[in-house]
């Protein structure tokens, strides 16, 4: 059996399926608004928020990097249970940085006068940008 078999027959034999990152949980606003409802109507856009796609965008990002990412993983052998906290993490910190970094389209008028600046998804309380983590599903 090569090695490489080996390695996969560690991960064939997990009760561990899969890592899922995002917004995660019940956290909230203030108001009682679910941070996952304003990630989502921020990516997709409502009939009065023009969609930002920063949670689609990371996603389509890596989806070149990351079996490149598990493979280089795996061949340093690294345990199943690492690889995946390892991609989770690499996934929060891609769409926190997706958040820090949009820019466009730019926010409205009114938005920029009642923020005080021009930051599209960045807001003073940095919750939505707070929000991500992951988890390792069994």
């Amino acid at each position: 059996m090569s090695k490489l078999a080996k390695m996969l027959d560690k991960y064939r034999n997990l009760d561990t399926v899969a890592v899922r990152a995002g917004i995660m949980g019940d956290k909230t606003y203030p108001d009682g608004t679910k941070v996952a409802h304003v990630g989502y109507w921020n990516d997709m856009g409502t009939p009065t928020i023009p969609a930002r796609p920063f949670f689609r965008q990371t996603i389509a990002n890596n989806k070149k990097v990351l079996p490149q990412m598990i493979a280089s993983l795996i061949k340093k052998g690294d345990s199943p249970e690492l690889v995946l906290k390892k991609v989770g993490q690499h996934m929060v910190d891609e769409f926190t940085e997706s958040v820090q970094t949009w820019r466009e389209p730019p926010n409205a008028p009114s938005t920029i006068r009642a923020k005080g600046y021009n930051a599209p998804l960045r807001g003073p309380d940095r919750l939505l940008r707070n929000s991500f983590s992951y988890e390792i599903e069994q």
